[in-house]
């Protein structure tokens, strides 16, 4: 059984898409999806540095271009996809690449929303200042979820035991660091406000007129949610929780749980990969891993496909 994920915000890296321009048919993909955007995919993927790519409306469509990218190199047909032997997840606005790879949107839909909703949320981050995210090394997670609360913070990424990320008012952030939980570090992260929590409200509801006259199909395989990792195979309940995310905390940790339930074998992990394979090399040792980083990793994840989901 074979997972495919898709990796979130902070995943970007400057020059990230050098390598697969050398490949003209992929420069022609990223061009189509520069224009579904409304960005220079190609010139911010392999010019602009670290602190420009940081940007939520420039990060978001650019992680979910390159993910589609290396999607699409791949070359699977809808008939090497079934739900006996493939499987899909993405970690926050990864979810939306999940959602093409399970064919309930096309590419450009995909962009289309991620692009909005990057807008969206840096808006919602210009509007509520003095908020932020700290991540938590190390600990017993009920009980670091249990403190985090007790702060008035909120867990808005709970990724595996000893890998949480509390958001909320930079003050109760600071609060939280002064008095960390046995066995762990916190760590400020470099983020314009806290995202997924109600501080992102706003976003959300800016964006309920774009995502209602958006059609969602039923997906082919199965998507496992970031929000419960729950199994989800209902057109409208997929959209829903693609619209609710942006203000709903990430259960990565659940998703996990879902891909031990499954029997998964192989988790491939779409560009930019890394992220979440190293997630899952603590959490989910029996599993082989493989992430695509570069063009030149499309060949091997071939050979991995044919292998975990038995594909001709």
């Amino acid at each position: 059984m074979l997972v495919i994920v898709s990796p979130g915000q902070g995943s970007q890296s400057a020059q990230m898409l050098t390598s697969w321009i050398e490949d003209p048919s992929a420069a022609s993909l990223l061009n189509e999806f520069s224009e579904f955007v409304g960005l220079d995919l190609i010139e911010l993927g392999t010019k602009s540095n670290n602190d420009e790519l940081k940007q939520t409306e420039i990060s978001q469509p650019l992680i979910v271009a390159t993910s589609l990218l290396s999607f699409e190199l791949l070359g699977l047909s809808s008939a090497q996809l079934t739900k006996e032997k493939v499987a899909v997840s993405g970690h926050s606005v990864g979810e939306f690449v999940a959602a093409r790879i399970a064919q309930s949107i096309d590419n450009k839909t995909a962009l289309e929303l991620v692009a909005a909703r990057g807008k969206a949320m840096a808006q919602a981050a210009r509007d509520s200042a003095a908020t932020g995210m700290s991540a938590i090394l190390g600990g017993e997670k009920d009980l670091i979820i249990n403190q985090i609360e007790e702060f008035g913070l909120i867990a808005a990424n709970v990724n595996a035991n000893g890998q949480i990320v509390a958001a909320g008012e930079t003050l109760l952030l600071e609060k939280f660091a002064q008095a960390a939980p046995p066995g762990a570090r916190v760590r400020p992260l470099d983020v314009s406000a806290a995202f997924h929590t109600k501080f992102m409200t706003s976003a959300r509801n800016n964006l309920n007129v774009l995502f209602d006259a958006k059609k969602f199909k039923d997906p082919i395989i199965n998507v496992i949610s970031n929000k419960d990792g729950a199994i989800v195979s209902a057109a409208q309940d997929l959209k829903t929780r693609l619209l609710s995310q942006i203000d709903s905390p990430v259960r990565w940790d659940f998703c996990q749980d879902t891909f031990k339930k499954l029997n998964v074998t192989g988790l491939l992990e779409l560009a930019p990969g890394g992220v979440l394979s190293s997630i899952a090399k603590r959490e989910l040792p029996d599993v082989e891993l493989l992430a695509i980083k570069t063009l030149s990793d499309i060949a091997l994840a071939k050979e991995f496909i044919s292998k975990h989901a038995e594909v001709k």
